[in-house]
């Protein structure tokens, strides 16, 4: 892998964090709604892990960035 692949890593973690942050702040969205945490806060569970892995695109992006700086 070279530098670009760690920015297109990069920039497809964008969307998918803001996916998940704009999920999170909507209270009357379906995913924050009663029915999908009725027993158990299932919605949120998914939007958190979407979230999480856009994280971790973001994290690796950079990392693959920072490891070939010189290249």
């Amino acid at each position: 892998m070279d530098k670009y692949d760690g920015v297109f890593v990069f920039l497809m973690g964008i969307p998918i964090v803001l996916m998940a942050w704009i999920s999170m702040s909507n209270p009357n969205g379906y995913y924050m709604s009663a029915e999908a945490n009725q027993h158990f806060p299932l919605g949120i569970l998914i939007v958190a892990s979407f979230g999480a892995m856009g994280l971790l695109l973001l994290v690796t992006g950079l990392v693959i960035i920072y490891k070939r700086r010189n290249d």
